[in-house]
């Protein structure tokens, strides 16, 4: 039996976690150690378990860096440390970067690690406006990350940070956030296929916040347009989403996730679900034409512009997009993305089926004629 090398080491979670991430995402040491601001030596030495890292707080800056779990490189809560409020604020705009990109496998791990580190500091009792609005905002952006990250049988986890986003929201008696907190815990409820309870969170919210701003006013009508649609209440459907495509315009870029492509993408969707086939490729045209577009804006059309062909039977165009789609989506854990393909997917099934029924009664009645001849 050879002995073992006493040169060789195990490799230690840093390493194991480096490698993974490499792997995953086809990195190159060279390109890890850019995206890390260190030497792609030094990089070498943490894989291969040479040296390591001893300051919490660096490994900290890794984790978030790369968007990992701090447990898979062995940090302790019992190490955390107060946040200030400015650290907080700027990875909550790391997380929105990571959704607008579609990595969102980044951006749950970051928002989950944030979350950890912050929640310490709730024991506090304050009645400080900044704090109650910078944790109303780490919410926000930790349930949307969350909601991205799962299928829609799992949202309840989603529901809860919004309903604590809900929480700050309401000690700052701020009817925008206020707003935006029940029209997604709306939203998410229509996900789950609860249509009854979806309409009361968005419907109250369109009651009890009248002073919300033109950008959350819209995304909420949004989202009423998606309810009113399941429900078959066409004419509020129609009506709801007239009303936000003028807000959008009216709003501008003040709310990230509403945004005029968004709008577009929500009449595309609809009107293909309705079998308005041309007007919806025409909206998702539109979509394709404004500029700046983010990667999960772009992935988002392409899933629309997908959905629509291939329920008209366009598989030499649709499919290609649809796949395209779905493995961007695979790689970054956009769950949300994987479900609507998966539904997709169905579709075609079901469709295959009906073909093959119905090529089964036409050879049916062809055979009993050439046996009747």
């Amino acid at each position: 039996m050879p002995a073992k090398d006493p040169k060789r080491r195990c490799p230690s979670a840093l390493g194991k976690a480096l490698k993974t991430h490499r792997e995953t995402y086809n990195l190159t040491q060279e390109a890890l150690a850019a995206l890390l601001e260190e030497d792609p030596r030094q990089i070498r030495r943490w894989e291969n378990n040479e040296t390591s890292v001893k300051d919490p707080g660096h490994l900290k800056a890794i984790a978030d860096r790369l968007g990992i779990p701090y447990e898979h490189l062995g940090i302790s809560p019992s190490i955390y440390v107060p946040l200030t409020l400015e650290q907080i604020n700027a990875t909550v705009d790391r997380i929105w970067f990571l959704v607008d990109e579609g990595r969102i496998n980044e951006a749950h791990a970051i928002a989950e690690n944030l979350l950890q580190q912050a929640t310490h500091q709730l024991v506090v009792t304050t009645q400080d406006a900044a704090f109650f609005r910078t944790f109303a905002r780490l919410y926000h952006a930790v349930a949307k990350a969350t909601s991205l990250s799962v299928r829609s049988d799992n949202v309840g986890q989603a529901i809860y940070y919004y309903q604590q986003m809900e929480y700050f929201a309401r000690q700052l008696k701020d009817e925008t956030l206020i707003n935006v907190s029940l029209t997604y815990q709306g939203d998410l409820q229509r996900r789950r296929g609860d249509i009854p309870r979806a309409l009361v969170l968005l419907e109250g919210a369109r009651e009890t916040t009248p002073q919300a701003d033109e950008a959350a006013w819209g995304n909420m009508q949004q989202f009423l347009a998606r309810c009113y649609l399941r429900a078959k209440r066409l004419d509020e459907f129609e009506a709801a989403l007239k009303e936000a495509e003028a807000l959008v315009h009216v709003a501008g870029h003040r709310m990230r996730d509403f945004r005029l492509a968004y709008v577009y993408e929500e009449y595309a969707s609809s009107y293909g679900t309705l079998g308005r086939t041309q007007e919806a490729l025409d909206y998702v045209e539109r979509a394709e034409k404004i500029q700046p577009c983010t990667k999960s804006v772009e992935m988002l059309l392409k899933l629309a512009r997908a959905e629509i062909l291939l329920r008209v039977g366009d598989i030499s165009t649709g499919m290609p997009l649809a796949v395209e789609v779905a493995i961007y989506a695979r790689e970054h854990g956009h769950n949300r993305r994987l479900e609507r393909i998966s539904a997709l997917k169905r579709y075609i099934h079901q469709q295959t089926l009906n073909y093959g029924k119905a090529e089964a009664a036409l050879s049916e009645v062809l055979e009993g004629t050439c046996n009747e001849r």
